[in-house]
């Protein structure tokens, strides 16, 4: 907003400048060309007068009276000061009877007042050589009335004033919508920043307080063998692991945020990323009591990652196996949508609100369901599939598998369908 007041005030200040000294160069002008005229009188000729003894007999010369435009006065002054042409300035000489001579203020440009009435004045002193004799060797007053612009540079003036008021409370509130504009990513991401550093430390504090709480345990019995105290040391070890995933994950994300995790693209069918992670889930989700069903059906040529997507699979197949309940059905499947390819993994688990379909993807966001801390997650598996189709200019978004669960889709650009 100051920067936006500067430079209207300098812009302004500036123009304001041109526009008088503009007007004050016509002027002076004026003056310099009516002292040009003064200086270089034409001769004075003699003037018959018809004298009794003939037409020569009676010859005068004529002094003619000093002459100027409308707006000037030109006064002319002896050197003791007195006014030669009153009847000149006919009622002009009211005015100006009362301005004085003042040999100081020779050929120096000044701005009088009188009677409230603004002018450009310029003193000469004329040469005695001058052509007409009501110059010649005395001191010249030109005053140009200059009452019409300074009244121009008075509205100018204003007109500038209000000019700068109104363009600066539009700058201000153009400034103020520019910055919002230009601050809420900042905000949003410093707002972001803040919440993943709450809930990655809270995240490591859990599994810190248990094995610290584990380890004073032991402490206070020195005597114990390991098999006594192989609870302890279980619960320990599975909350490092859970300490080792979290810092891999965290590593994982911080890198694509930086833009340095490197990703190998390169043309592909779904048969070479596809069954590499669907084969362990089968095993574990038929242990569970669990049904899975397969159907992957369509071919396309795809420009990928094979590990990287193989990764998004796996963070959907395991987070499906976690919230499918006993006799559940667990489902993937892929279809065609224009030139995109669908890879959809369902489950019939209690599924997910509408509230919370966009906030799944956000680090360490988990609705109810998937709260409990038996399950082992940290709540950055999606925000990390998201990272990586992201790459790989997709999507990934989820919907209702009706009647009841979730469905996760991942969406990849075709590059040749078969």
């Amino acid at each position: 907003m100051a920067t936006f007041a500067i430079l209207f005030l300098t812009l302004g200040i500036i123009i304001f400048n041109r526009f008088q000294t503009s007007t004050y160069r016509s002027i002076d002008q004026d003056i310099k060309s009516q002292v040009s005229t003064i200086r270089k009188q034409p001769d004075m000729h003699p003037v018959d007068n018809g004298g009794p003894h003939g037409p020569d007999d009676n010859k005068a010369v004529k002094q003619p009276e000093p002459r100027a435009p409308f707006q000037t006065s030109v006064l002319v002054f002896n050197a003791k000061g007195t006014l030669l042409n009153k009847s000149s300035l006919g009622n002009r000489y009211s005015v100006l009877k009362k301005v004085k001579l003042n040999r100081k203020n020779l050929n120096t440009k000044q701005t009088l007042t009188v009677k409230k009435m603004s002018f450009r004045a310029l003193l000469i002193k004329v040469s005695k050589k001058n052509n007409n004799p009501m110059y010649a060797g005395n001191y010249v007053l030109i005053m140009q009335n200059i009452d019409t612009q300074i009244q121009s540079m008075e509205n100018f003036q204003k007109i500038l004033i209000m000019t700068f008021f109104i363009f600066w409370i539009i700058a201000l509130i153009l400034s103020y919508v520019l910055t919002r504009i230009t601050m809420f990513p900042i905000i949003k991401s410093w707002k972001q920043q803040s919440e993943f550093v709450n809930d990655a430390a809270h995240e490591l504090r859990t599994p810190l307080t248990i094995i610290q709480g584990k380890l004073e345990y032991m402490l206070t019995r020195p005597k114990s063998t390991v098999m006594d105290e192989a609870e302890s040391i279980s619960v320990s070890l599975d909350e490092v692991n859970r300490l080792n995933s979290l810092t891999n994950n965290l590593l994982i994300l911080a890198r694509a945020d930086q833009s340095t995790t490197k990703f190998n693209f390169e043309l592909t069918t779904p048969d070479y990323f596809i069954k590499d992670p669907i084969m362990p889930f089968k095993d574990i989700i038929n242990s569970q009591s669990k049904v899975f069903q397969e159907n992957i059906k369509h071919h396309a040529t795809l420009l990928v990652d094979r590990d990287k997507i193989k990764q998004v699979l796996i963070i959907l197949l395991d987070n499906a196996t976690k919230y499918t309940p006993e006799n559940g059905t667990i489902r993937i499947y892929d279809n065609l949508e224009g030139s995109k390819y669908q890879i959809i993994i369902s489950d019939t688990g209690v599924g997910i609100k509408d509230t919370d379909k966009k906030k799944i993807f956000g680090r360490f966001y988990r609705v109810d369901k998937s709260r409990n801390r038996n399950s082992g997650g940290h709540g950055l598996g999606l925000a990390i599939a998201q990272q990586i189709m992201n790459e790989h200019h997709g999507k990934i978004f989820v919907r209702d598998n009706l009647p009841q669960g979730s469905e996760f889709v991942i969406e990849l650009p075709i590059k040749h369908s078969h």
